[in-house]
């Protein structure tokens, strides 16, 4: 049974952690180098232990039976340039249909500064993916990323609660959208 350990350390008590791994003969060391900024940092006595428990928590894309859609929309300059609905439910989030990753991929025109240095040319193409990172028991943990052939754009999350329309600026001209719906269509 999988076990969670508790923070070895109370916070704002490290000043720097540095990890270091060695290649052995025998196999790889990680040693685990703390800084320590207060006297009493280290834990009194073995960590707590706390049991997994199974939770429920909200996905999309699953074989639901509560008929429950959510809308995505990504707008850029106040136009949508990818917008799509999926089926959401709430599901076992160990459960193997919840482990299966699903990234949903469009295309546009570049021609933006993201994060306000990386600029692209209008002729080049970019890539936006939105894929599932997380699931909560009152929201969804949506990644977004913005890519070019050569690099790695933008980065981020949106919260996507499944009873309300939720917006997110993830970055200058760039927001994601995602309300409920009741009807499904894909794109």
């Amino acid at each position: 049974m999988p076990v969670r350990v508790s923070n070895l350390w109370k916070p704002g008590t490290i000043k720097r952690k540095v990890l270091i791994v060695r290649k052995t003969r025998g196999g790889i060391i990680v040693s685990l180098i703390a800084m320590i900024a207060t006297a009493g940092a280290l834990p009194q006595g073995p960590p707590k232990v706390s049991p997994v428990r199974d939770e429920t928590g909200w996905h999309w894309f699953q074989n639901c039976n509560e008929h429950k859609a959510m809308r995505l929309e990504v707008l850029l300059d106040g136009k949508i340039i990818y917008h799509s609905s999926f089926p959401i439910c709430r599901a076992n989030t160990g459960s193997n249909a919840a482990r299966r990753q699903r990234v949903i991929a469009f295309y546009f025109k570049g021609g933006h500064v993201f994060q306000g240095e990386y600029h692209t040319a209008r002729e080049q193409i970019i890539e936006g993916n939105i894929w599932q990172a997380g699931a909560d028991s009152d929201a969804m943990l949506l990644g977004v990323s913005f890519s070019s052939k050569k690099q790695v754009l933008l980065n981020t999350i949106h919260v996507a609660k499944p009873d309300s329309a939720s917006a997110s600026e993830v970055d200058r001209g760039i927001v994601v959208r995602t309300f409920p719906t009741i009807t499904v269509e894909s794109r």
